[in-house]
Protein backbone atom coordinates (compact mmCIF):
# COMPACT_ATOMS: atom_id res chain seq x y z
CA UNK A 1 0.00 0.00 0.00
CA UNK A 2 2.80 2.39 -0.92
CA UNK A 3 0.27 4.65 -2.66
CA UNK A 4 -1.19 5.74 0.68
CA UNK A 5 1.81 5.29 2.97
CA UNK A 6 2.72 8.96 3.23
CA UNK A 7 -0.86 9.96 3.99
CA UNK A 8 -1.09 7.26 6.66
CA UNK A 9 2.15 8.33 8.31
CA UNK A 10 1.19 12.01 8.33
CA UNK A 11 -2.19 11.30 9.90
CA UNK A 12 -0.67 8.88 12.41
CA UNK A 13 1.76 11.54 13.60
CA UNK A 14 -1.19 13.79 14.43
CA UNK A 15 -3.24 11.04 16.08
CA UNK A 16 -0.35 9.88 18.27
CA UNK A 17 -0.32 13.38 19.77
CA UNK A 18 -4.04 13.25 20.58
CA UNK A 19 -5.09 13.98 24.18
CA UNK A 20 -6.22 10.35 24.55
CA UNK A 21 -2.87 8.84 23.60
CA UNK A 22 -1.00 11.35 25.76
CA UNK A 23 -3.29 10.60 28.71
CA UNK A 24 -2.77 6.85 28.40
CA UNK A 25 1.00 7.43 28.37
CA UNK A 26 0.97 9.92 31.28
CA UNK A 27 2.97 8.29 34.07
CA UNK A 28 1.81 10.95 36.55
CA UNK A 29 -1.69 9.44 36.52
CA UNK A 30 -2.73 6.29 38.38
CA UNK A 31 -2.32 3.33 36.05
CA UNK A 32 -5.79 1.83 36.38
CA UNK A 33 -7.41 5.25 35.98
CA UNK A 34 -5.91 5.53 32.51
CA UNK A 35 -8.18 2.67 31.47
CA UNK A 36 -11.28 4.44 32.77
CA UNK A 37 -12.63 5.01 29.26
CA UNK A 38 -12.58 1.37 28.18
CA UNK A 39 -16.27 0.59 28.91
CA UNK A 40 -17.46 3.19 26.39
CA UNK A 41 -15.46 1.44 23.67
CA UNK A 42 -18.23 -1.16 23.66
CA UNK A 43 -20.15 0.00 20.57
CA UNK A 44 -17.00 0.40 18.49
CA UNK A 45 -15.51 -2.96 19.43
CA UNK A 46 -18.75 -4.84 18.83
CA UNK A 47 -19.42 -2.90 15.64
CA UNK A 48 -15.95 -3.57 14.27
CA UNK A 49 -17.03 -7.09 13.36
CA UNK A 50 -19.84 -5.61 11.25
CA UNK A 51 -17.30 -3.47 9.40
CA UNK A 52 -15.28 -6.58 8.60
CA UNK A 53 -18.33 -8.61 7.57
CA UNK A 54 -19.31 -5.86 5.13
CA UNK A 55 -16.00 -6.27 3.30
CA UNK A 56 -15.94 -10.06 3.04
CA UNK A 57 -16.88 -11.98 -0.10
CA UNK A 58 -16.98 -15.70 0.55
CA UNK A 59 -15.38 -18.07 -1.96
CA UNK A 60 -13.83 -15.25 -3.99
CA UNK A 61 -11.09 -16.22 -6.43
CA UNK A 62 -9.74 -12.67 -6.64
CA UNK A 63 -6.32 -12.53 -4.89
CA UNK A 64 -6.93 -9.07 -3.43
CA UNK A 65 -10.36 -10.06 -2.11
CA UNK A 66 -8.83 -13.19 -0.62
CA UNK A 67 -6.39 -10.92 1.25
CA UNK A 68 -9.36 -8.90 2.49
CA UNK A 69 -11.09 -12.08 3.65
CA UNK A 70 -7.98 -13.30 5.45
CA UNK A 71 -7.59 -10.10 7.38
CA UNK A 72 -11.28 -9.95 8.25
CA UNK A 73 -11.17 -13.51 9.55
CA UNK A 74 -8.11 -12.70 11.68
CA UNK A 75 -9.86 -9.81 13.42
CA UNK A 76 -13.46 -10.98 13.54
CA UNK A 77 -13.32 -12.42 17.08
CA UNK A 78 -11.41 -9.68 18.92
CA UNK A 79 -14.64 -8.53 20.55
CA UNK A 80 -14.55 -11.69 22.65
CA UNK A 81 -11.24 -10.60 24.18
CA UNK A 82 -12.69 -7.16 24.90
CA UNK A 83 -15.72 -8.54 26.76
CA UNK A 84 -13.46 -10.73 28.90
CA UNK A 85 -11.28 -7.73 29.74
CA UNK A 86 -14.31 -5.68 30.78
CA UNK A 87 -14.86 -8.24 33.52
CA UNK A 88 -11.23 -7.88 34.64
CA UNK A 89 -10.74 -4.10 34.62
CA UNK A 90 -12.24 -2.31 37.62
CA UNK A 91 -14.02 0.27 35.46
CA UNK A 92 -15.46 -2.49 33.31
CA UNK A 93 -16.69 -4.39 36.36
CA UNK A 94 -18.44 -1.28 37.65
CA UNK A 95 -19.98 -0.63 34.24
CA UNK A 96 -21.33 -4.18 33.96
CA UNK A 97 -23.02 -3.90 37.35
CA UNK A 98 -25.40 -1.26 35.98
CA UNK A 99 -28.83 -2.41 34.78
CA UNK A 100 -28.87 -3.14 31.06
CA UNK A 101 -31.07 -0.15 30.32
CA UNK A 102 -28.57 2.20 31.97
CA UNK A 103 -25.68 0.76 29.97
CA UNK A 104 -27.58 0.97 26.69
CA UNK A 105 -28.72 4.53 27.36
CA UNK A 106 -25.14 5.60 27.95
CA UNK A 107 -23.62 3.84 24.94
CA UNK A 108 -26.33 5.20 22.63
CA UNK A 109 -26.40 8.70 24.14
CA UNK A 110 -25.32 11.88 22.33
CA UNK A 111 -21.94 12.31 24.08
CA UNK A 112 -20.80 8.97 22.66
CA UNK A 113 -22.13 9.41 19.13
CA UNK A 114 -18.59 9.56 17.70
CA UNK A 115 -17.99 5.92 18.69
CA UNK A 116 -21.08 4.93 16.75
CA UNK A 117 -20.40 7.23 13.82
CA UNK A 118 -16.97 5.71 13.11
CA UNK A 119 -18.65 2.32 12.65
CA UNK A 120 -21.34 3.78 10.39
CA UNK A 121 -18.76 5.76 8.39
CA UNK A 122 -16.51 2.73 7.89
CA UNK A 123 -19.42 0.57 6.72
CA UNK A 124 -20.58 3.35 4.40
CA UNK A 125 -17.11 3.63 2.87
CA UNK A 126 -16.89 -0.16 2.48
CA UNK A 127 -20.21 -0.20 0.63
CA UNK A 128 -19.46 2.87 -1.48
CA UNK A 129 -15.92 1.86 -2.43
CA UNK A 130 -16.52 -1.85 -2.66
CA UNK A 131 -13.64 -3.09 -4.80
CA UNK A 132 -10.94 -5.25 -3.20
CA UNK A 133 -8.34 -2.49 -3.59
CA UNK A 134 -10.47 0.04 -1.72
CA UNK A 135 -11.32 -2.50 0.96
CA UNK A 136 -7.63 -3.06 1.58
CA UNK A 137 -7.19 0.70 1.85
CA UNK A 138 -9.95 0.77 4.48
CA UNK A 139 -8.28 -2.07 6.37
CA UNK A 140 -4.91 -0.32 6.25
CA UNK A 141 -6.46 2.91 7.51
CA UNK A 142 -8.26 1.15 10.36
CA UNK A 143 -5.07 -0.65 11.33
CA UNK A 144 -3.08 2.58 11.21
CA UNK A 145 -5.51 4.47 13.41
CA UNK A 146 -5.66 1.75 16.02
CA UNK A 147 -1.89 1.34 16.05
CA UNK A 148 -1.82 4.85 17.53
CA UNK A 149 -4.10 3.60 20.31
CA UNK A 150 -2.59 0.18 20.85
CA UNK A 151 1.00 1.36 21.31
CA UNK A 152 0.40 3.40 24.50
CA UNK A 153 -2.22 0.94 25.79
CA UNK A 154 0.14 -2.02 25.45
CA UNK A 155 2.90 -0.02 27.18
CA UNK A 156 0.54 0.84 30.03
CA UNK A 157 -0.71 -2.71 30.49
CA UNK A 158 2.86 -4.03 30.44
CA UNK A 159 3.80 -1.47 33.12
CA UNK A 160 0.87 -2.71 35.19
CA UNK A 161 2.14 -6.28 34.87
CA UNK A 162 -1.21 -7.35 33.41
CA UNK A 163 -0.10 -8.09 29.86
CA UNK A 164 -0.80 -11.81 30.28
CA UNK A 165 -4.08 -11.35 32.17
CA UNK A 166 -5.73 -8.91 29.77
CA UNK A 167 -6.38 -10.11 26.24
CA UNK A 168 -7.78 -7.25 24.13
CA UNK A 169 -5.54 -4.78 25.96
CA UNK A 170 -2.65 -7.20 26.45
CA UNK A 171 -0.27 -9.63 24.82
CA UNK A 172 -2.87 -11.77 23.06
CA UNK A 173 -4.01 -8.80 20.99
CA UNK A 174 -0.47 -7.45 20.60
CA UNK A 175 0.78 -10.75 19.19
CA UNK A 176 -2.22 -10.96 16.87
CA UNK A 177 -1.53 -7.49 15.47
CA UNK A 178 2.14 -8.33 14.96
CA UNK A 179 1.34 -11.47 12.98
CA UNK A 180 -1.20 -10.07 10.53
CA UNK A 181 -0.79 -11.51 7.05
CA UNK A 182 -1.93 -9.08 4.36
CA UNK A 183 -0.55 -10.98 1.34
CA UNK A 184 1.70 -8.10 0.39
CA UNK A 185 3.12 -9.93 -2.57
CA UNK A 186 -0.32 -10.03 -4.17
CA UNK A 187 -1.13 -6.44 -3.29
CA UNK A 188 2.13 -5.16 -4.78
CA UNK A 189 1.16 -6.53 -8.19
CA UNK A 190 -1.90 -4.29 -8.37
CA UNK A 191 -1.34 -0.85 -9.88
CA UNK A 192 -4.17 1.57 -9.07
CA UNK A 193 -4.98 4.34 -11.50
CA UNK A 194 -5.05 8.03 -10.61
CA UNK A 195 -8.72 7.98 -9.66
CA UNK A 196 -8.20 5.03 -7.33
CA UNK A 197 -5.23 6.71 -5.67
CA UNK A 198 -7.22 9.91 -5.20
CA UNK A 199 -10.14 7.97 -3.71
CA UNK A 200 -7.74 6.02 -1.50
CA UNK A 201 -6.45 9.26 -0.01
CA UNK A 202 -10.03 10.40 0.56
CA UNK A 203 -10.86 7.12 2.34
CA UNK A 204 -7.82 7.37 4.62
CA UNK A 205 -8.59 10.95 5.58
CA UNK A 206 -12.25 10.25 6.28
CA UNK A 207 -11.40 7.32 8.53
CA UNK A 208 -8.78 9.32 10.42
CA UNK A 209 -11.20 12.26 10.76
CA UNK A 210 -13.75 9.91 12.32
CA UNK A 211 -11.19 8.41 14.69
CA UNK A 212 -10.01 11.80 15.87
CA UNK A 213 -13.55 12.39 17.14
CA UNK A 214 -13.68 8.92 18.72
CA UNK A 215 -10.39 9.49 20.52
CA UNK A 216 -11.72 12.82 21.82
CA UNK A 217 -14.85 11.04 23.05
CA UNK A 218 -12.85 8.38 24.87
CA UNK A 219 -10.51 11.03 26.27
CA UNK A 220 -13.41 12.93 27.83
CA UNK A 221 -14.62 9.73 29.47
CA UNK A 222 -11.11 9.00 30.71
CA UNK A 223 -10.75 12.45 32.24
CA UNK A 224 -14.05 12.01 34.07
CA UNK A 225 -12.80 8.72 35.52
CA UNK A 226 -9.56 10.36 36.63
CA UNK A 227 -11.44 13.30 38.17
CA UNK A 228 -13.74 10.94 40.06
CA UNK A 229 -10.73 9.07 41.44
CA UNK A 230 -9.20 12.34 42.64
CA UNK A 231 -12.39 13.21 44.52
CA UNK A 232 -12.43 9.78 46.18
CA UNK A 233 -8.85 10.25 47.34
Amino acid sequence: MQHIQQVLENRQQQLRRSPLCLMIDDASLAMESRLGFTPVMLFFVMGFKDILDTMKVENSTDPLQQSVNTHCDEDSFHWQWYLKDLERISYGKAFLKHPGTVMFEKIWSAPYSAAREVVYESIHLAKTYNTPFYKLVIIEALEATFDCFNDPVFRLVNSMGRQDELEYFGQVHAHSEASHALHEEEESDYLPDETEIRNAHLIVNRIFDAFEKVFDCWYREGRMAIAALSVQN
